[in-house]
This record gives C-alpha cells, sequence and structure tokens, in this order.
C-alpha cells in the first residue's frame, strides 16, 4: 500500500468516526425478547418504541425472537400483531425515560401482551 492510500484510508475512518459522533450514534443497549405462547402462529408482529420499530414478520408458537436495540428518547412501548385467525391485537406497555440498559421481555397470550421490564436499578 503506497503512502498517499495509507493516508486516505486514515482519512476517510477519521470522516466516519466523526459522522457517527455528530449523528448521535447510541449504543444497542436494550435487549428486546418477544415470545409467542398464544396457542397458534403470529405474524407481522410489530414492537414499537422511541426512535424505532421492531417488526417480526412470522413468529411460531412457543418460540421467542430476540434483539438489541436503543430507545432515541421517552416514550411508550407498544405492540401490535396479527393472530394465526387474522384479528388484529395490539397492547400498549410502560413508558421509558430513553436512558434506560436492560431488557424488555414481552409474552403474547393470545389477544393480549404483557410487558416486564428489567432495566439497571440507576435507569428505572
Amino acid at each position: 500500500m503506497s503512502l498517499k492510500s495509507t493516508r486516505r484510508a486514515f482519512a476517510a475512518a477519521a470522516v466516519l468516526l466523526m459522522l457517527a459522533a455528530v449523528t448521535g450514534c447510541k449504543p444497542d443497549n436494550v435487549f428486546f425478547r418477544i415470545g409467542n405462547w398464544s396457542g397458534g402462529t403470529l405474524h407481522n408482529v410489530k414492537v414499537m418504541y422511541p426512535g424505532g420499530e421492531l417488526t417480526v414478520d412470522t413468529l411460531d408458537n412457543s418460540s421467542e425472537y430476540g434483539t438489541y436495540r436503543h430507545f432515541d428518547g421517552p416514550g411508550t412501548l407498544e405492540i401490535s400483531y396479527t393472530t394465526e385467525s387474522g384479528s388484529d391485537r395490539s397492547s400498549s406497555g410502560p413508558q421509558v425515560t430513553g436512558n434506560e440498559k436492560g431488557e424488555v421481555r414481552i409474552r403474547i397470550d393470545g389477544s393480549w401482551a404483557t410487558f416486564d421490564t428489567q432495566f439497571e436499578p440507576s435507569q428505572q
């Protein structure tokens, strides 16, 4: 690698780091776990949270899906989904401040969903 291409690579890396800082990138520090115990397959499962939406196309009965995300400010957690019989359901969960770190567990039991949060004590 020539000196000129090395300098370009370092310059590009520096620009990317500055852009990440300027755009306010936050680490994904909230683990979302969605469990389906409804007795049937769920479709179009959407979890809405401050700053984003998590979508799972299909969630089989007795299964869970999990991923890390982050909150962008205060708001309410919500979930919507379609049951195996075609009924649309939705539930609202707790309010969050946007500074939480930890886990959000959502358990779907047919026509309702329950939210359980396990955040670090200083973040609740």
